[in-house]
């Protein structure tokens, strides 16, 4: 799918779709390593550089 939706992105067809999907993903991405971070990690500095290197 990610494939795709990149060849969508260059093409300029449904670029803005794609953009939107692609954006949706990376912020389930930090929310998923927010979850993580809070569960796994105690330091909260670790846990904030943790989150910036997801970004």
């Amino acid at each position: 799918m990610d494939a795709a939706l990149l060849d969508m992105m260059r093409s300029g067809r449904n670029k803005d779709r794609a953009e939107t999907m692609v954006n949706l993903e990376a912020r389930k991405l930090i929310n998923i390593a927010n979850t993580l971070s809070s569960f796994h990690l105690r330091e909260g500095l670790t846990r904030m550089k943790f989150v910036r290197e997801i970004k």
